[in-house]
């Protein structure tokens, strides 16, 4: 048995004073709403955006197998693309589908927030995370306490560099995010609230079941059942047990069970499933990479950690070190993606960091209140002056170095984004004045820079920094010129080496009739092959008139194309002679 400390939280009511709910949403909405509007598709996420066109557009097929065009994409389970899939039909007469996708983003990253507000609110209220009772009063009462750590919980993930990667491009993170999120507020709200709470985490295991991998859903599978049946949870698992296994286990069966039906997709899907341990080089990349992927919530739920090591057996300690070493042992066994692995980890960081900031003494919160007001300073300061050079060619040096990495850029003045880049750098310049004299002790106060600082530069680099971030990224310009150059009525295309992002977006832009993954050119005869050259020299990157011999045949060089970010990487059309 754990020996007995005093609870480390020394709190009055000062330390919980309120933050305004209006402050909170603006917040919330200008951080999910920012680097959604404005740009095309970019390389990380036109592979996902891609399998969730294919679906819209396509067959029941489609929809049980996800695939690119053709290509299946057997990596993770289908729920992402299925939400994305849904939102191009239902908002197929209101926007055009990028769009549309975009919109399913947004709403899954609002219900994540949500979901992450309700989950420590409810940890928060437990009698045995109350802080500390004061000789002569004055100690918060339990409802003003648990509101500030959700609060602080909402303002961390805003704050949270590796998720704002993530949680705003076409792809699975959202997806992750919220089925997570869902998770952990049903395994919470079970603890005083099972008959509707069961609900939440059978659906949110399910979730998992149908986004995860299959090796790390089966991680979860024994971290639940461990929660389940051998702590706090106990008491409750007769009537929680078997909602949470029939959902959690049920659903993702079904579709698993369909997978048996293709044999193809199955090869690919086993082919993802092969376990190999973490390599050096590979552990090397992730300690250089988490912790700026996981500032500021890495260093807080560290000291949590450390402060609250007595109190391991408390439900909010041991849900949090589930939660947490789960994903991390899954990826020592396995070795699979680390953006995969990184991310997983930013829901149990999120549920200790809050616990850990409130017992943050003041001077170790005003390093992190002041390293946010330099670093995001001079973030915001080096974006305006990009924007001015790109357009008055001042700082000369600037200038240069925009032109050099994207050649034959033509800056794109819009009133809108420049009227927003305003209102957020005033309002960046308001809170550092209100920091300045305002002398709140509320604990909420040593984050409000790294949320607020974060929103800046995202929204800056979503206004001013988008003509140039999408001219570098997206795959429009090529898209629309491959579109020209093959026939409207080609009966297919084969791509050969082409990679899944290229394969979706050229799709999308280019509407191009690929053939499916399982043809060969023996079965299939197309007139036409995509193809992608690596690592070119400027010497052969001249490549039309040129006739290429590939599979016996003879094929002519009709047209290349590049993206501004992947000049050494050609896209190459052949056409049989």
């Amino acid at each position: 048995m754990p020996f007995k400390t005093a609870n480390p939280l020394r709190l009055n009511q000062q330390d919980v004073a309120r933050l305004p709910a209006r402050y909170l949403i603006l917040i919330s909405a200008l951080y999910i709403i920012a680097g959604l509007a404005w740009r095309g598709v970019w390389r990380q996420e036109a592979a996902s955006f891609g399998t969730m066109l294919t679906m819209a557009q396509g067959s029941l097929s489609d929809w049980l197998f996800p695939n690119v065009a053709g290509l299946y994409t057997p990596e993770l389970g289908p729920l992402p693309y299925w939400i994305g899939a849904l939102s191009i039909k239902l908002l197929s007469g209101f926007a055009d589908p990028f769009n549309a996708a975009q919109t399913a983003i947004a709403i899954q990253d609002a219900a994540s927030i949500y979901l992450l507000w309700l989950t420590v609110y409810r940890l928060g209220k437990r009698d045995e995370m109350q802080p500390q009772r004061l000789a002569f009063g004055g100690e918060p009462n339990p409802r003003a306490y648990s509101r500030m750590l959700a609060d602080s919980a909402v303002l961390l993930f805003i704050a949270t560099y590796g998720i704002a990667t993530n949680a705003h491009d076409t792809s699975e993170g959202a997806t992750l995010l919220l089925v997570f999120m869902l998770w952990l507020c049903g395994t919470v709200s079970s603890l005083d609230r099972p008959a509707t709470a069961r609900w939440l985490w059978g659906f949110g295991m399910a979730g998992m079941g149908l986004t995860l991998p299959f090796s790390l859903f089966v991680f979860f599978v024994f971290a639940t059942l461990g929660i389940l049946f051998f702590t706090h949870w106990r008491h409750n698992s007769a009537h929680v047990a078997p909602v949470v296994i029939a959902l959690g286990l049920g659903l993702p069966a079904a579709w698993l069970l369909q997978i048996r039906n293709n044999p193809s997709f199955a090869f690919e899907w086993l082919n993802h499933q092969r376990f190999s341990p973490l390599s050096l080089n590979d552990a090397k990349f992730f300690a250089r990479n988490i912790f700026v992927f996981t500032w500021p919530i890495a260093p807080l739920s560290i000291w949590c950690l450390w402060r609250w090591r007595t109190h391991w057996h408390k439900p909010m300690m041991f849900l949090g070190l589930v939660t947490l070493l789960t994903p991390l042992l899954h990826m020592l066994i396995t070795g699979q993606r680390f953006d995969l692995s990184m991310l997983m980890l930013v829901p149990s960081l999120l549920i200790l960091a809050p616990f850990g900031l409130a017992t943050l003494n003041r001077g170790r919160a005003n390093i992190i209140d002041w390293f946010s007001v330099i670093t995001f300073s001079l973030l915001a300061v080096g974006i305006w002056l990009m924007w001015l050079a790109s357009w008055t060619g001042f700082p000369a040096q600037w200038a240069h170095n925009i032109y050099k990495l994207a050649p034959n850029f033509t800056p794109i003045f819009k009133w809108w984004p420049f009227i927003i880049a305003v209102i957020v750098s005033a309002a960046w310049c308001i809170l550092l004045f209100w920091r300045a004299r305002y002398e709140s002790r509320a604990i909420w106060k040593s984050i409000v820079f790294s949320s607020g600082g974060l929103v800046l530069v995202w929204t800056l680099l979503a206004t001013l920094g988008m003509p140039w971030l999408d001219y570098t990224r997206n795959y429009a310009s090529v898209g629309k010129s491959l579109s020209q150059v093959i026939p409207s009525k080609v009966s297919c295309v084969r791509a050969v080496d082409l990679s899944e992002s290229a394969r979706g977006a050229i799709y999308y832009y280019a509407r191009v009739p690929f053939v499916a993954n399982d043809a060969t050119f023996d079965n299939v005869t197309c007139p036409y092959i995509i193809t992608h050259e690596r690592n070119l020299k400027a010497s052969d990157r001249v490549m039309m008139d040129q006739t290429i011999t590939f599979d016996q045949r003879d094929w002519q060089v009709v047209w290349t194309g590049e993206r501004i970010a992947e000049r050494e990487n050609l896209l190459v059309l052949l056409r049989q002679k």
